[in-house]
Order: C-alpha cells, then sequence, then structure tokens
C-alpha cells in the first residue's frame, strides 16, 4: 500500500513536472533520468566494494587484538595492544600475563604470529586468505600436541579440513622383526601442527609421550613429517 502510494506521487510529481516542457525536453529528461539512475547503481557497488575491502584488508594486528578472549583468558586485550605496539616500536615485545608468567611475540609479519604464551603453550596466528585465518595452539607437556582452529576475521569459527594421512612406512634397512616392533611402540601418539610464516602451508607431525628419546627417534623414520598447503578450503 505505501509502496504503491510512493509510485502514484512520484508519477504525479512527474507528471506535473513536465507540464511546460516541448518533446525534446521531456526526451532530454528521460535519458538524464536513465543517466542518473545508472550513476545510481555506480555508487551502490562502490560502496559494497568499499565496505568489502574495509574488510578483507583487515591487518594481523587487527586480528590479534580483537581475538577472544577465551583463547588466552589471561592475556587481555590492552595487554595484546600493548605487545602488537611494542613490536611497532621495535621494542622487546613481551608482558606479564595475570599469572606472572612472560608472553612474547616471537615473530610477527604482516600474516604471521607466533607466540610463545608460557614456557608451555605456543600460540601462531596466519592470515590465509581474505576471509580466513588458522590459529595453532600447541602443549608441550610432556611433549608437543596441538590443536588446529579455522575462522574468518571476525573470529567466527570455519569447517576443519586436514587431509593427512599416517601413512607408517618400513626403511629399506630395516629388518621385518624391527619394523614390527617399532609399530608396537607407536601409540599412543600426538598430532603437532605448525603453520608456515613464509607461505600457505601446515606441516604435520607426530609425537610419542611414552617413548623415550631414543625410541622416539627411531620411530619417527616410520612415519614421516607432512607438509600440506591450503586449497582455499582446506589444507592437504
Amino acid at each position: 500500500m505505501t509502496k504503491r502510494f510512493a509510485f502514484l506521487f512520484v508519477s504525479s510529481f512527474f507528471f506535473v513536472s513536465l507540464q511546460g516542457f516541448s518533446r525534446d525536453d521531456i526526451i532530454i529528461l528521460k535519458i538524464e533520468k536513465k543517466d542518473f539512475f545508472d550513476m545510481k547503481k555506480t555508487l551502490i557497488i562502490i560502496c559494497f566494494l568499499a565496505c568489502w575491502l574495509s574488510v578483507s584488508a583487515q591487518s594481523l594486528r587487527e586480528v590479534w587484538v580483537e581475538m577472544p578472549d577465551s583463547i588466552l583468558p589471561y592475556l587481555s586485550k590492552s595487554q595484546r595492544t600493548e605487545l602488537a605496539d611494542y613490536v611497532d616500536m621495535k621494542a622487546d615485545p613481551a608482558v606479564l600475563n595475570s599469572f606472572g608468567d612472560s608472553v612474547r611475540i616471537e615473530r610477527m609479519t604482516n600474516n604471521y604470529l607466533l607466540l610463545k604464551a608460557n614456557e608451555a603453550t605456543r600460540l601462531e596466528i596466519k592470515l590465509l586468505d581474505n576471509n580466513t585465518l588458522a590459529l595453532v595452539q600447541t602443549w608441550m607437556a610432556p611433549v608437543a600436541e596441538s590443536k588446529l582452529s579455522l575462522f574468518n576475521l571476525q573470529w567466527q569459527p570455519k569447517e576443519v579440513v586436514v587431509g593427512y594421512q599416517e601413512n607408517i612406512i618400513k626403511p629399506e634397512s630395516m629388518s621385518d622383526e624391527d619394523f614390527a616392533e617399532l609399530k608396537t611402540m607407536m601409540c599412543p601418539r600426538l598430532k603437532e601442527f605448525r603453520l608456515s610464516a613464509d607461505n600457505n602451508s601446515l606441516s604435520v607431525s607426530w609425537n610419542y609421550p611414552l617413548l623415550s628419546k631414543k625410541d622416539a627417534k627411531r620411530v619417527a623414520d616410520l612415519l614421516k613429517t607432512q607438509v600440506l598447503n591450503w586449497t582455499g578450503k582446506d589444507f592437504r
């Protein structure tokens, strides 16, 4: 009802406004009216692109500062801002968290951040594309174990797909007896993820919490580290 009234009002306005104009004048007005609507469409597209670019061009610093407190509950937003400021100033990027532990940014580029949250926790953030960031949290007690999460740039969760395969391969120089023995020692095993600062790759390796360093080194030859690449949807 309202739209119809508005249309009638606009139609009446143009009818009244066009009185006193010649046919040639009316043709010119129609052309100008068409140009007006074309310009209006162009402005709408420009505004949309500007909004999209403002989101897609979000910097790692902004992503880091706006990170949800639930990921590192003992490090406040003001402390995250302080750490980023220290990096910009080329000062020592370290603060004390609420437990009195030192939190340090080990490396920060325009799309990668490596944080030592404490002596047993490591955190990595990587901007993979205009709408995806990867977060790897690693806990190193007694051996490293990682969790991989994906988010959009507003920290809303996205589905995580990692296409790795646990291919246990016997080295040519290893006897069948040693191979069989080592295979029984490979459980339990924990995954460790590492993001690359140089490209959009993810390395996957395995750690063995119940083995000595010597035995862990022996079984490491059976299950090699894999490097997966970001496809735009998953790591493969």
